[in-house]
């Protein structure tokens, strides 16, 4: 078993939606190092789960997931009555 296998196969499945799906529908490790063993990879379930998630952390985050945890609030109309009700009291 390879974790150089596991890294390429990891790289693969980020970009390959298809071959994620495939890796997915696995529930044992039979039918993992089946789906594996078709690609030509060689590595555990364990090995392809480090790497995995070793090659998630270094992706970048798209737009999309940077809109998703953007912070801030804004509600409209609040600092204009924050400011009518303080200079009402000055």
């Amino acid at each position: 078993m390879s974790i150089d296998g596991a890294k390429a196969l990891a790289a693969k499945v980020l970009t390959d939606e298809t071959l994620a799906k495939q890796i997915n529908e696995a529930k044992t490790e039979a039918e993992f190092q089946e789906v594996v063993a078709k690609l030509g990879y060689s590595c555990t379930a364990e090995e392809f789960k480090a790497a995995f998630t070793e090659a998630q952390a270094s992706q970048p985050l798209s737009d999309e997931q940077l809109d998703q945890v953007a912070g801030g609030l804004s509600i409209v109309g609040v600092d204009y009555a924050f400011t009518a009700t303080q200079t009402a009291r000055a």
